[in-house]
């Protein structure tokens, strides 16, 4: 699965500068709407489940990836790897960050805004990127490593969709690599598609620079049920 192997690489591309700010905004809002608790769709490692909950919010997080929540759970997050679809109980509000709904497809966006609007009470805040930050800024080659591990990311943007090959080396000796290749695959979508789909009513758009581009790379979008 490409999205796991991902998570296996994640950390080595992570701006964490752009991350704080992201993550920060997003505690901005939550404040701002008198949110105490929160489902976190796709809570990855846990870094953002750890800053709200040193701003006395209450966060619980699912995700896909079994790798992304044992790092999470070691840090004290209260998460499980579990599909949104699946969980049965409910909560006041719910977020998605750093491009969970950009990963899925139309069909796949529907499926899922119908699961989150069967567990959520009030608000669902989410980012998307924005077309020129798909266009534009992702397209290309990325490399990173440390003393263990050698990866690349190859992506290109067409037809709405960016799709990055993601190559990855392991050390397991001195003189031995282990090679993985897989590719994901992200989905522009424009807000009115979004707001179509998610059959929630559109409260606020906030644009968002990580990068200091120009232009916004992404937008923050809170709907209400």
């Amino acid at each position: 699965m490409g999205l796991e192997l991902y998570a296996k690489v994640e950390e080595l591309f992570l701006d964490k500068e752009a991350a704080y700010i992201l993550w920060g905004k997003f505690i901005e809002i939550l404040k701002d709407y008198e949110i105490k608790g929160v489902l976190d769709i796709g809570c990855g490692s846990g870094d953002f489940c750890m800053l709200a909950k040193n701003e006395g919010i209450d966060v619980f997080g699912v995700d896909l990836s079994k790798n992304q929540v044992k790092r999470a759970l070691k840090k004290g997050c209260n998460c499980e790897t579990l599909d949104v679809c699946n969980l049965d109980k409910n909560f006041d509000s719910a977020v998605a960050i750093f491009d969970v709904v950009n990963y899925m497809n139309e069909d796949e966006l529907k499926k899922f805004f119908e699961c989150v609007r069967n567990v959520i009470n009030r608000y669902f805040i989410f980012d998307i990127n924005t077309l020129y930050a798909m266009e534009e800024l992702a397209v290309g080659t990325l490399k990173a490593e440390d003393e263990n591990r050698f990866s690349v990311l190859y992506s290109e943007f067409e037809d709405n969709k960016l799709i990055t090959e993601i190559t990855l080396f392991e050390k397991k000796s001195d003189e031995c690599y282990v090679k993985t290749q897989k590719s994901i695959i992200q989905y522009f979508h424009s807000i009115n598609k979004i707001e179509k789909i998610s059959k929630m009513e559109l409260i606020e758009i906030i644009p968002i620079s990580l990068y200091g581009s120009e232009e916004a790379e992404k937008l923050i979008v809170v709907m209400k049920i």
